[in-house]
């Protein structure tokens, strides 16, 4: 009777086990998309940054090149 019991605690054991092993990974697929995201939104950044940095440029050229008063 008593090993009957163990046997059925450990498997609940095991059930808890798998159920937190299936969440575990459910959170890192969703960490993974998540930093997916975060690299799209900064290579977004850098192309911003080195569009804004060819503006700051031609804006520099432009008015260097406007006469002086």
């Amino acid at each position: 009777m008593i090993w009957a019991i163990s046997v059925v605690l450990a498997l609940a054991g095991l059930v808890l086990l798998a159920v937190a092993a299936w969440r575990l990974l459910g959170g890192l697929k969703q960490l993974g998309q998540g930093l997916e995201r975060v690299q799209e939104r900064a290579e977004e950044a850098q192309e911003l940054q080195e569009r804004l940095n060819l503006t700051l440029a031609e804006v520099q050229r432009t008015t260097a090149a406007l006469p002086e008063k």
